[in-house]
């Protein structure tokens, strides 16, 4: 039964964004489709510290992941859309990750020579066939939770040149309950990834 609970809520979450995007994009409005490709790293730290890129606890489990955005034309401040993504878990143990979620993106800011920095936001759900062994086992046995769905939260910093179709990116790949709003738990799981992102 509980099994079940998460696949539709995982069904839920997919039905929701998709219909989510037809609202930004609308009949008229071009929608931007990228795919991307990310890996690092997870941590033995928590959100806050795991920002902290050159000096936080990594553990050595690495995480690898492809996924999907689409993309509303954009506004004069905000694109908005939504994400799918899978990713393998290696390391200490193995285990796949599934997620989807709303896109928040800013309007990029010129950096330096014909570069540009973009920030955005993702935030849906998660999904994980088996706990990883490390952070996420310890919160797992501290709140005697269930980590399988959790929300994901993750922001994103893109560096692309303008006039291009490619673009590079740091994202802190984030796993939680909420709070203890979902599986009984505070806390789970975080990584530091870099990625190559496609438009198309």
């Amino acid at each position: 039964m509980r099994d079940m609970m998460r696949v539709l809520a995982l069904g839920a979450a997919l039905g929701l964004a998709g219909g989510a995007s037809s609202a930004v994009a609308g009949p008229d409005q071009p929608a931007e489709r990228n795919v991307f490709v990310m890996t690092g790293r997870m941590l033995d730290e928590s959100m806050g510290a795991s920002l902290n890129i050159g000096g936080a606890n990594y553990e050595d489990n690495h995480v690898t992941g492809i996924g999907m955005q689409w993309l509303g034309k954009p506004g004069r401040f905000v694109s908005l859309g939504y994400e799918a993504g899978a990713a393998m878990r290696r390391g200490k143990g193995q285990s796949t990750e599934l997620w989807t979620g709303a896109v928040a993106r800013l309007r990029a800011i010129d950096v330096a020579g014909d570069w540009q920095m973009t920030p955005s936001l993702v935030f849906g759900l998660s999904y994980v066939d088996a706990v990883q062994p490390g952070r996420e086992a310890e919160q797992v046995k501290e709140y005697d939770g269930d980590a399988s769905l959790l929300f994901y939260l993750s922001p994103e910093i893109e560096f692309s040149p303008q006039d291009r179709d490619w673009s590079l990116f740091w994202r802190l790949h984030h796993r939680s309950g909420g709070a203890e709003i979902l599986g009984g738990m505070k806390g789970a799981a975080n990584a530091n990834l870099l990625g190559f992102r496609k438009r198309f």
